[in-house]
């Protein structure tokens, strides 16, 4: 049978072609997964965006920090925007209110007929504050903030809320100790978005033991991320 010359180049450089991109096909596949789409992200690139703190201190930095620094530190960056200690918010615009104010004044509370939420009155656990800080402070520039200027700012910060003398030094092991004002003002909701039972009278209510008997958890990962398992904290 005779086939020319140029018949075979063309079926030979196919071939060759085709080896070559199920080659790289291969390789890609290796280095980003099965749908080729995209980068494997490195642990160094993860590393910017796992900053989580948790209310047990879980992932807190090493460091420390006084009031006296943290003080300095405020008035410097923090004063601007949430006035001299923490008591006075600018107004952003006509249409907005003033930004709320950080430390507690004398009669503040979140059972009166004007509730104030400060750090003093409402946040429960003290890692929040230091995370919170951490992700989002200074407005123009956040996460820009080293280990010891966090603890210092958050030093400050419970000190000015009476939480803590202004002799404590701050950092990984005591933070998660200090018992916030407001640590038992939280209420459990621990309704689920499961199958459940249903019911139309007489329903017990969040708070009542035969609630929690009537509701079926489909998986065990779910208690881990509700209130229904309270945090083990050892306070000071």
């Amino acid at each position: 049978m005779y086939v020319s010359n140029r018949l075979v180049k063309t079926t030979l450089a196919s071939l060759c072609f085709l080896t070559l991109s199920l080659q790289s096909a291969e390789q890609a596949s290796e280095q980003i997964g099965q749908y080729n789409l995209g980068e494997k992200v490195t642990k160094k690139q993860l590393s910017s965006w796992d900053i989580s703190i948790f209310p047990d201190g879980k992932n807190l930095l090493e460091g420390k920090g006084d009031y006296q620094t943290g003080k300095g530190l405020y008035d410097m960056q923090c004063i601007a925007c949430h006035g001299a200690n923490g008591k006075g918010g600018v107004k952003l615009d006509p249409y907005r209110g003033a930004i709320a104010t950080l430390v507690k004044s004398e009669g503040d509370s979140l059972t009166s007929a004007t509730p104030k939420k400060n750090i003093g009155t409402y946040w429960q656990y003290a890692p929040s504050l230091f995370g919170y800080i951490r992700r989002t402070m200074p407005y123009q520039s956040p996460k820009s903030l080293t280990a010891d200027e966090l603890y210092a700012l958050t030093a400050y910060l419970l000190a000015e809320n009476g939480i803590i003398s202004k002799e404590m030094v701050l950092n990984k092991e005591n933070l998660p100790k200090i018992k916030m004002p407001n640590v038992d003002g939280f209420i459990c909701d621990n309704k689920v978005d499961t199958k459940s039972v249903p019911c139309m009278k007489d329903c017990p209510l969040p708070n009542e033991k035969a609630y929690n008997k009537d509701v079926r958890i489909d998986h065990v990962d779910h208690l881990k991320s509700d209130c229904l398992v309270q945090l083990n904290i050892p306070f000071e």
